[in-house]
C-alpha cells in the first residue's frame, strides 16, 4: 500500500481549492492577504501608487483594473531582468495569486466575511517600507518635464562614507509622489 504524507496531501487540496471555481473567492480571505504582502507598500496614502489598497472599499472599484493589471504581470512592477540572477526581494505574484484576483474580480469581487480579514500590516515608519539607518538628500531637485521621455539619468549622491560600507536594503522616496 502506498502511503502520501499528508503534507503533500494536504498542499494538493489547497492547490485544487484555488483552481476550484465553486470555491468562492472573498476580498477579506483571499485577496486582502495577496495585498498586504505584495501592493501596500505603495497602494496606501502618502505613497507613490496613486490608489489606496487598505480597505475593501477603497479596492473594489478597480477589481477588474487589477485582473488586467495583474494577469498581464503589469503588476507588481519589477523591471530587473531574470537572466542575471534570483533577487531576495522579487516583486511578482505567483501563479496562484494571480488566479485568485482573476477569479474575484470576475466573480463580483465579494467582500466575504469580515472574521476571514488578516489584521492591518504594520509599515516600519511613514514614508518608508524600510526602517533607515542612514538617509541621504540629493544635492538639488532634479525637474521632471511635463510630457515626453526621460533619458535615463545618474545622479550622485554624496554619502559621506570613508570606507567601503555594505548596504542591506535601499529605498528612493520621491519629493513629489504626484509624478
Amino acid at each position: 500500500m502506498m502511503r502520501i504524507p499528508l503534507v503533500v496531501l494536504w498542499m494538493s487540496m489547497a492547490a485544487m481549492a484555488a483552481d476550484n471555481p465553486s470555491t468562492q473567492v472573498t476580498f477579506n480571505k483571499d485577496v486582502l492577504p495577496i495585498l498586504q504582502n505584495n501592493c501596500q507598500t505603495c497602494h496606501r496614502p502618502n505613497q507613490i501608487a496613486p490608489m489606496s489598497f487598505l480597505t475593501y472599499q477603497e479596492v473594489r472599484p478597480w477589481a477588474l483594473a487589477m485582473k488586467t493589471a495583474v494577469v498581464t504581470k503589469q503588476m507588481p512592477p519589477w523591471f530587473a531582468d531574470p537572466r542575471y540572477g534570483h533577487f531576495s526581494n522579487e516583486r511578482k505574484l505567483s501563479e496562484t495569486d494571480i488566479k485568485t484576483i482573476a477569479r474575484w474580480a470576475d466573480t463580483g469581487a465579494a467582500e466575504g466575511e469580515a472574521k476571514d480579514k488578516p489584521a492591518p500590516k504594520e509599515f516600519a515608519a511613514e514614508g518608508w517600507t524600510i526602517k533607515p539607518d542612514l538617509v541621504f538628500a540629493m544635492p538639488k531637485p532634479y525637474s521632471v518635464p511635463p510630457d515626453g521621455v526621460i533619458d535615463y539619468t545618474y545622479i550622485v549622491i554624496p554619502t559621506g562614507f570613508t570606507k567601503d560600507t555594505w548596504v542591506t536594503a535601499a529605498e528612493v522616496l520621491p519629493g513629489n509622489r504626484q509624478i
